[in-house]
Parts: structure tokens; C-alpha cells; sequence
């Protein structure tokens, strides 16, 4: 497993802080753990409740789009 941390994501659904880890070696987005994720606001980063249904959703469509950062930025290194 490997950490990671993107300090700023946009996407469709927002803009997003996210850590977490993966597995780099079985690059899926089932080998995505979120450790923390936040939105943000218009007063600044919003801690998202993991656990709430209505992230649930959320969230599921914004694996996919880590996943691809994520690979992105581990093959330019």
C-alpha cells in the first residue's frame, strides 16, 4: 500500500482534498482507501462524512477519477 495525498482535485462534482492509500501494483479503484475527504466550500475546505449515504454516492463517482490521477502521477515519477 501506498500513501497519498492530493492537496486539489476538480472534477464535475467540485473541487476536492483527498488522502488516502492505494495499492499501485492492483490499480483499482477497489484498492482505493479514503483516509480523509474534503470539499470545498465557499468558506473554505468542508470535511465530507465518509460514512453518510448521500457522500456514499458521491464518492463512489469520484474513485474512478482518483484512480486516474493517481496513476498519472505515479507513472510521471
Amino acid at each position: 500500500m501506498q500513501l497519498f495525498n492530493i492537496s486539489r482535485i476538480n472534477t464535475d462534482f467540485g473541487i476536492f482534498r483527498v488522502s488516502g492509500d492505494w495499492c499501485f501494483k492492483n490499480p483499482e479503484v477497489e484498492s482505493i482507501s479514503l483516509k480523509s475527504i474534503e470539499v470545498m466550500g465557499t468558506d473554505g475546505w468542508v470535511l465530507l462524512n465518509k460514512t453518510s449515504e448521500s457522500n456514499s454516492q458521491l464518492i463512489n463517482n469520484l474513485l474512478p477519477l482518483l484512480l486516474s490521477h493517481l496513476l498519472l502521477k505515479n507513472n510521471a515519477v
